[in-house]
């Protein structure tokens, strides 16, 4: 309290000013009392005008302190020299202790469109979006903000503050617990009559030296911190659009599994939690490895063919598309059909309804396979292709290695449109070898009646006169190199 008058004028004074606008920094308002010629230690009115700087001009970091929130001060502030607990935010941070994590509500817009009629409702969510949240994050020694309606942001010192309370966040927002054994705080008692079971995806970067996070001078947050989990945290709305998940960095691990060495958390001691290496996104900009948390009992099968997804990405990585990269793509798929829940689905292909399942994807992985290994490229390639067509149309299928698939088999589908042109040279160098002289009138002459002439042609390109095809294959992967290239890319380009 402030106990004499003089303190009480000189508390107005700045409090007017502050009010105003007139210093942009704490710093400033130090050094401005400091020029006062006071008669008295200006103390205790220098500590309240610290806390009302700090609400007016911090943002939803005004809940920083030094007391509550030790680490996250000491890498968000610089203190005052002679006032410890007081400071100002740093406004550029290349740190690698700031984690960051995005979370996206699902059904929220629809949810308030159908509680329209029911105020109540909707202030009891309001209520828990604004305070709710900030909870359940200083249970953790982290802080938490709505933004724009449906999207929070979680800033935790540590990776396992950062994890733990996107999980507490998740598991509030849903009727079930997301996370066996106990591990994570549940606050949903007070919301549970206005609450339904929400979906929350979201994205956590950090803990790594060369990924800036920026302060504006009204607190919030920008920088490529901020966008690397806003980007993971879409990737995950589109590869989960109805369940929730989360994605993170490989930095984000890293740091997770070495805190964990030190101190020990519940996540990490129960092992609820498991990371699927999720291969490289490119933002705009900029590459990013990253891992999705698998915390569903019922998803855990997943990480049975995360080493063929693993094995399939690293070929990749060094190009290896002459003889690497499609029987690993083949023997992925068949991990994948072994390891999930067992399916059966109708899809329709060219036109055509059939019920497809795992075993009948398992076959036509193999079928795949043998026919590359055989160098029958072109139905390997068409193979791929249908495999291609009817995991889409099935749900249950691991949306992430979809893409890979998907984006692997156009390239090979590239490749096959050359190898035809390619080798319809090589058909018409050596027509004389191939043809007899009555055959050889008859193709030259197809060319003109194309039904005919495909047939013809898939005759010659068949021939052992042609040679090895193989060296034609890999020819064309050499000349296609730049073409071949794959990276998931996710963003606006």
């Amino acid at each position: 309290m402030l106990s004499s008058t003089a303190e009480l004028k000189l508390f107005y004074h700045l409090n007017e000013k502050i009010m105003a606008g007139e210093f942009e920094t704490f710093s400033a308002l130090y050094d401005y009392i400091g020029r006062l010629k006071l008669s008295f230690k200006p103390d205790e009115v220098i500590e309240k005008c610290f806390l009302l700087f700090k609400d007016l001009r911090w943002g939803f970091l005004r809940e920083l302190s030094k007391s509550e929130y030790g680490k996250l001060w000491k890498e968000l502030v610089l203190p005052n020299p002679e006032f410890p607990n007081a400071g100002d935010l740093k406004r550029n941070i290349s740190i690698a202790n700031i984690y960051i994590a995005m979370l996206d509500i699902h059904g929220y817009t629809r949810f308030c469109q159908e509680s329209k009629s029911n105020l109540s409702r909707l202030r009891k969510l309001d209520d828990f979006l604004h305070e709710g949240i900030r909870k359940i994050a200083r249970s953790n020694h982290s802080l938490a903000n709505r933004e724009r309606g449906d999207e929070i942001v979680v800033v935790a010192s540590s990776a396992t503050n950062c994890i733990k309370t996107t999980f507490e966040i998740i598991t509030t927002f849903s009727k079930h617990a997301v996370v066996k054994d106990h591990v994570v705080g549940k606050s949903r008692s007070d919301y549970s009559i206005v609450l339904p079971d929400f979906k929350v995806t979201a994205g956590i970067a950090g803990g790594n030296l060369t990924t800036p996070l920026i302060i504006t001078e009204s607190g919030l947050l920008s920088g490529f911190l901020l966008n690397t989990a806003a980007r993971l945290q879409t990737l995950a709305n589109e590869l989960s659009p109805k369940d929730s998940k989360i994605i993170t960095t490989n930095s984000v691990y890293s740091s997770f599994l070495k805190e964990n060495k030190v101190v020990k958390s519940d996540l990490f001691a129960k092992k609820v939690l498991s990371f699927f290496n999720a291969g490289t996104v490119i933002f705009k900009g900029t590459k990013v490895n990253c891992c999705q948390i698998i915390f569903n009992p019922k998803e855990q099968y997943r990480m049975k063919y995360n080493p063929n997804l693993m094995t399939l990405l690293e070929s990749l990585r060094q190009e290896l598309w002459k003889g690497r990269v499609f029987p690993d793509l083949a023997a992925l798929l068949l991990e994948v059909c072994r390891a999930m829940p067992s399916f059966a689905v109708d899809v329709v292909v060219s036109g055509e309804k059939r019920k497809v399942s795992n075993n009948s994807i398992a076959q036509l992985a193999k079928q795949a396979g043998h026919q590359y290994s055989g160098e029958d490229y072109f139905a390997a390639v068409t193979s791929l292709a249908q495999i291609v067509a009817e995991v889409e149309q099935v749900p249950e299928f691991d949306r992430l290695v979809v893409r890979y698939l998907k984006e692997v088999c156009l390239r090979f589908e590239l490749l096959t449109v050359e190898l035809d042109k390619r080798l319809e040279q090589e058909v018409d160098s050596k027509i004389d070898v191939i043809f007899n002289p009555q055959y050889k009138t008859a193709y030259l002459n197809a060319k003109k009646y194309l039904g005919t002439y495909e047939k013809l042609k898939n005759f010659a390109m068949s021939s052992t006169s042609l040679g090895n095809k193989k060296s034609i294959w890999y020819s064309l992967i050499e000349d296609k190199k730049e073409d071949l290239k794959l990276e998931i890319y996710f963003g606006k380009r």
